[in-house]
């Protein structure tokens, strides 16, 4: 059921605006230049922007940015695997992650595409048990890293942090049961739908040379998040598409009619 697993850490809508200052009624997905691929953060930046640690003192950011380090990936380097230890919280500065695991016949399941601004290992960095799920690359990423030692040795002098921690992990949980609520009840159309709305949540921005702005992700990793096939997928892009709910080309999706889309999920949810 966690095969279309989301997670909720997002750059914030004041980020993009800084980024790209300009608004554009469509979704896009997919373009190969993508927002995401472009844009790269600083160790302070991405902490101050984050959702769950912008509320946080100007001296306690400091404390957290001091201890990070960064770190580089070449396109499909792991970065960790299941079952290595929990030693380390992660930041996406640039680039892309994408978190996964696999079943004992080898079969593997995305669970999550990380993107910059998001923070990502923050459960084995409270418990420091062994990471339950594989973390590469998905194109050159660069991170910024906190281990364990240190980041728990600041959270016994910084109360603020901790409760900041634990509203990340129980965002997190809460998610995690959303996921398998759409799991259980929800037909793979409005999952289809609900996945592509919440990848595109805050993409209604582009450059000042009107180029489209997305991230890119492929039918077939679709699938992987959804837990279905790509032939799946394809069949419900392509029925959208004769419907001018979205534009598809090679290796994009634009969502022309956001609002359609949320009507299905809304339909299906009855």
């Amino acid at each position: 059921m966690l095969s279309s697993a989301f997670n909720m850490w997002e750059v914030s809508k004041d980020m993009r605006n800084s980024l790209l200052g300009r608004s554009h009624s469509r979704i896009f997905l997919g373009e190969e230049k993508s927002l995401y691929y472009a844009v790269t953060l600083d160790m302070r930046e991405l902490l101050t922007r984050h959702f769950l640690f912008r509320n946080l003192d100007r001296e306690v950011i400091d404390r957290i940015t001091a201890l990070g380090v960064r770190r580089r990936l070449e396109p499909n380097q792991v970065l960790f695997l299941k079952g290595d230890p929990g030693d380390a919280l992660f930041g996406v500065l640039s680039g892309r992650i994408r978190i996964c695991t696999s079943d004992a016949q080898g079969k593997e399941i995305m669970l999550n595409i990380m993107d910059p601004g998001e923070v990502f290992g923050e459960i084995a960095l409270l418990d420091g048990r062994p990471r339950t799920a594989e973390a590469s690359a998905m194109t050159k990423t660069e991170l910024f890293q906190v281990n364990r030692r240190d980041f728990v040795e600041l959270m016994r002098t910084e109360h603020q942090l901790t409760v900041h921690l634990l509203e990340m992990v129980c965002d997190r949980v809460r998610s995690t049961s959303e996921l398998v609520e759409d799991s259980a009840f929800l037909k793979l159309p409005a999952r289809l739908a609900k996945r592509l709305l919440s990848l595109a949540k805050y993409q209604d921005e582009i450059s000042p040379d009107d180029a489209p702005r997305g991230i890119k992700i492929s039918q077939s990793e679709l699938g992987q998040l959804l837990g279905s096939s790509r032939e799946s997928i394809n069949k419900h892009l392509q029925q959208w598409r004769k419907k001018n709910w979205i534009s598809l080309s090679r290796g994009n999706v634009t969502i022309e009619q956001p609002d359609e889309l949320q009507q299905l999920i809304y339909e299906d949810g009855e």
